[in-house]
């Protein structure tokens, strides 16, 4: 029996290094001559921005990005949102900006309606967006479909939003001292739950079951929240770049490392961090985001890049 188990227990272990070793990365394509310092990605379309600009491409054929739509700003973008593929949301500071569309060497593509918030961060969870703005604090807004916009409320008690992620009933920000808990079940009325004021130089988190991964500079921080009104720092993690962007998907935690790529971490076990794989582009990475088996990597003056992960 114990001859078995121990049998049973190598051929699992086998198993899973054979599946580990037989996924690999695919570059697809190389979109340039467009600028792309952010990018996301959202029912087969994806948006890539430089301050005054978001372009839309069509991924139906990832090896052909075919351009939708295009928005000039006269004014700075902060940041953008969309829902159903139809509604563009673009955040500014200034109140009078006006979204514009770009003629896109008339070829037909998507309809899109723009309009733009104030703030400088947006985070959207189904019907409800969140607007940051470091220095008014955070509203709370039912966009419905994407047609409508009613403010629900405004949370303004920890100011200086860096970065935020939303999944009801909690939201975490970080802001200019540290991380901030925050309770959203009743929408009307937001409350601060929870702060945790170790952290230096925090911009940007992201959520995985009950673990919020901290950027900070050069370090990866892992934060404990099963209890929201006790968030506990558990791991910490050293890497060789700054920090500039994390997504996370399938217990893989995606790093933006500016010119050291794109690391790829196993996350399973946030008490023991794995190093899965890396992405060396030869560019400065600025951003990423995901969907399905593609990565799509956002570098710059230096256009855009898909990469197939499978």
């Amino acid at each position: 029996m114990r001859l078995l188990l121990i049998s049973l227990l190598m051929l699992s272990f086998s198993c899973s290094a054979w599946s580990a070793e037989n996924r690999y990365l695919y570059p697809l394509t190389h979109v340039k001559n467009v600028q792309s310092f952010s990018i996301s990605e959202d029912n087969n379309l994806v948006y890539t921005r430089n301050q005054n600009q978001v372009l839309v491409f069509s991924i139906f054929n990832a090896w052909q990005p075919r351009i939708e739509a295009g928005f000039y700003s006269p004014f700075s973008i902060e940041d953008i949102d969309t829902v159903a593929g139809n509604y563009l949301y673009v955040a500014s500071r200034e109140p009078a900006n006006q979204i514009i569309p770009i003629d896109t060497l008339a070829t037909s593509g998507k309809i899109f309606f723009p309009s733009t918030v104030i703030g400088d961060k947006l985070t959207r969870e189904g019907a409800t967006l969140y607007i940051a703005d470091r220095f008014r604090g955070i509203d709370i807004v039912n966009i419905g479909n994407g047609g409508s916009r009613e403010l629900l409320a405004t949370f303004s008690e920890k100011w200086g939003i860096r970065d935020f992620v939303a999944n009801y009933p909690y939201l975490f920000a970080i802001n200019d001292f540290g991380l901030v808990a925050v309770d959203i079940s009743d929408q009307n009325n937001p409350r601060a739950i929870a702060t945790n004021y170790q952290i230096a130089d925090a911009t940007c988190l992201v959520k995985n079951g009950n673990t919020l991964w901290v950027g900070a500079g050069k370090n990866l921080l892992a934060f404990n929240i099963y209890n929201p009104e006790s968030p506990t720092l558990i791991n910490q993690f050293r890497l060789a770049n700054e920090i500039s962007t994390l997504k996370v998907k399938d217990n893989l935690l995606y790093i933006a490392l500016g010119r050291g790529g794109v690391k790829i971490l196993g996350i399973a076990n946030p008490l023991k961090i794995e190093d899965v794989n890396t992405i060396n582009t030869n560019y400065t990475v600025y951003d990423l985001a995901l969907a399905n088996d593609y990565i799509f990597i956002a570098l710059g003056k230096d256009g855009w890049m898909i990469y197939e992960y499978r």
